[in-house]
């Protein structure tokens, strides 16, 4: 299957675990990986940020950045059905067309309810307590929106496209401002481990750890606002190493 917006040509991959991902023509490369997308978004993103925990405990905003094929949303959903605690699930996808393909697929579509739709946003329910909005547009600037509104996040799934094809979102000025929407006990998640982008995550002033990576990938990492979870080890490396941070200025 392939289909072309305005913005990009996508073309549906089967990955190992028989979910569909797409590989974007824009972007060159794919959303997920061919190893399992829905497991890999599972691993490292719902088990990663501890969100059943989370949510048993209480309400819980979760931030992903980059909606792609949407299984950020299907995998947070079906995990958390028997929760009854509020989730509210933004993301951020800055091609509108891919967004509305993705909510017309049966998956997604057929629990939605309390739809609205507008220039800047789409929202909707999958469940009453399961709150879902996605922001239109290039996410450096609709998170700004989240700072405006005051709203607090607990956790974030950092599924941008690589450093490479998609650097913008990467920088430590991009972690800056997450940073700045995090709680006081907040967990951020990402299949990247490097060097260069752990310590852009750490001048941002986040807790950095390692944690195993999914498929055929050594490491991946996980970030932290609490200070009991600080790995001085890593964090030592970390600013021994002479690779610089990412920024703004390296794009």
């Amino acid at each position: 299957m392939k289909f072309k917006t305005k913005f990009s040509e996508y073309q549906a991959v089967t990955t190992d675990d028989g979910y569909i991902t797409l590989h974007s023509g824009h972007f060159d490369e794919n959303c997920h990986s061919t190893a399992g997308a829905l497991e890999e978004t599972l691993y490292n993103y719902v088990e990663g940020c501890s969100v059943l925990d989370r949510a048993q405990a209480s309400s819980i905003t979760i931030l992903e950045i980059g909606l792609g094929a949407g299984l950020g949303i299907l995998a947070t959903f079906e995990s958390t059905k028997d929760i009854a605690n509020k989730i509210q699930f933004i993301t951020t996808e800055i091609d509108p067309e891919l967004a509305n393909w993705v909510i017309s697929q049966a998956s997604i579509g057929k629990h939605i309810s309390n739809l609205e739709k507008n220039k800047e946003f789409i929202s909707f329910n999958l469940r009453e307590n399961f709150q879902v909005k996605i922001l239109l547009g290039d996410a450096r600037e609709t998170i700004k929106n989240l700072d405006l509104e005051d709203i607090k996040i607990d956790c974030i799934f950092q599924d941008a496209f690589s450093p490479t094809k998609n650097p913008t979102l990467w920088t430590k000025e991009w972690f800056r401002n997450l940073r700045s929407l995090c709680n006081k006990d907040s967990v951020m998640t990402t299949y990247s481990a490097s060097v260069k982008i752990r310590k852009a995550m750490l001048e941002a002033g986040f807790i950095v750890t390692n944690m195993k990576g999914f498929g055929n990938k050594r490491n991946a990492t996980r970030a932290y606002t609490l200070e009991s979870y600080r790995d001085e080890k890593l964090e030592k490396e970390l600013i021994r190493s002479k690779t610089p941070a990412f920024s703004d200025k390296d794009i």
